[in-house]
């Protein structure tokens, strides 16, 4: 599945900050420093983690659904 969604990560200095700024210069990309998306997948993908009480009625596949899901959105 290709949605066209890319994620910039770099380490301290690297220049992912700068790849992002040349990117948001272009309408027709989206590039920021901090995505609100990123953010959103750790709460679902904890939620949904073995240590939660939900994990019980969640399997791999209904888990993997609900994750694509926040992308697709």
């Amino acid at each position: 599945m290709d949605n066209g969604v890319h994620f910039i990560s770099g380490l301290p200095r690297a220049g992912s900050t700068l790849l992002s700024a040349i990117l948001a210069q272009n309408p027709r990309f989206h590039a920021s420093i901090i995505s609100l998306v990123a953010g959103f997948f750790k709460v679902l993908s904890h939620e949904m983690s073995q240590g939660s009480e939900t994990s019980v009625f969640i399997d791999d596949e209904k888990r993997k659904a609900v994750l694509s899901g926040a992308f697709d959105s």
